[in-house]
């Protein structure tokens, strides 16, 4: 997320680069946010543990169906915040051209928004998120004690 949030932010401050070059940077970022969306499931599977250490019960399938539905709700929420957000910029579809700024907006919210929204989730997952590697492993050392103790 950081490396994501970095390159954004770079991004916003290269307003005139050509869209090959936009591209190019922008794989870069999109490759640090793609990590993340492959390693946000592993999150899953370290909830799951917390939530059977504080509660007791291994609820595997409640957990991912919340995640899953949350997800879907985000991306919904999403997609009519990216139409909000166009509009309040002063995008007019009905014009042949967009006015400057518009398409300062419009170049705000393509890079200078993810570059904020990503580095504020790298700070939550950094400094607030409470699984960090050595609380998962303690986790799964506890979980398997009481497993143990049960059998």
């Amino acid at each position: 997320m950081l490396l994501a949030g970095g390159v954004y932010g770079l991004l916003y401050f290269m307003p005139n680069l050509s869209a090959i070059q936009i591209i190019i940077i922008s794989a870069i970022g999109m490759f640090g946010f793609g990590f993340f969306n492959i390693v946000v499931w592993a999150f899953v599977t370290d909830v799951i543990d917390y939530h059977e250490y504080l509660t007791g019960l291994r609820e595997d399938g409640t957990v991912y169906s919340i995640y899953s539905f949350a997800r879907k709700v985000g991306q919904a929420i999403a997609g009519g915040i990216g139409g909000f957000a166009i509009a309040m910029v002063g995008y007019d579809a009905t014009r042949e051209a967009q006015t400057q700024q518009a398409l300062d907006g419009i170049h705000a919210l393509a890079t200078l928004v993810p570059a904020v929204i990503y580095i504020v989730v790298f700070l939550i997952l950094a400094f607030l998120y409470p699984l960090n590697k050595k609380r998962t492993i303690q986790l799964a050392e506890d979980l398997a004690e009481r497993r143990n103790i049960k059998d």
